[in-house]
Formats: C-alpha cells, sequence, structure tokens
C-alpha cells in the first residue's frame, strides 16, 4: 500500500480510463504505462476496494485492488525502473 498526502494509490483491473464517485467526491482512473490508477482519498479506499463486477457464472470479482510501490513508480515516471 502507497500513501501520500491523506491518500493511497488504487489500481484498476482493466486499463480503461473511468471516473468513480464515491461520498461525493469524484476519482479519475487515469492510465499511464499500462496501469490504471488514481489517488483515493483514505477515508474512501474501503469504498472502492469493495467494487465488485460479476463476470462468467455469476462469480463476483473485485476490480480495485491497493497499488505496490513498482506500479506508483512507474506509473508515476510514465514508465521504466
Amino acid at each position: 500500500m502507497v500513501e501520500r498526502d491523506g491518500q493511497t494509490a488504487i489500481d484498476y483491473y482493466q486499463t480503461i480510463p473511468h471516473v468513480v464517485e464515491v461520498h461525493g467526491h469524484e476519482y479519475a482512473f487515469v492510465v499511464r504505462a499500462d496501469i490504471c490508477m488514481a489517488w483515493i482519498l483514505n477515508g474512501d479506499v474501503d469504498a472502492i476496494l469493495a467494487v465488485t463486477k460479476v463476470c462468467c457464472g455469476n462469480h463476483p470479482k473485485r476490480v480495485y485492488r491497493l497499488a505496490n510501490e513498482d506500479d506508483v513508480r512507474r506509473w508515476t515516471n510514465g514508465g521504466g525502473r
């Protein structure tokens, strides 16, 4: 988990840019370096992580996850190491 300034980095499972609204806050998930990520206020993290999608066989799957340091570094720097 990577935090900064009261926000946590969250990844989306696909590389599709989109906007999510939680508790009146809008978060833009942006694709950089083949990673779809946004910085989420710490108070909204649990709500984002609880979002699921139903896929094959009606099995719910979580679509957001805590970003790791490597993902955040690549997303922030636009790729590379």
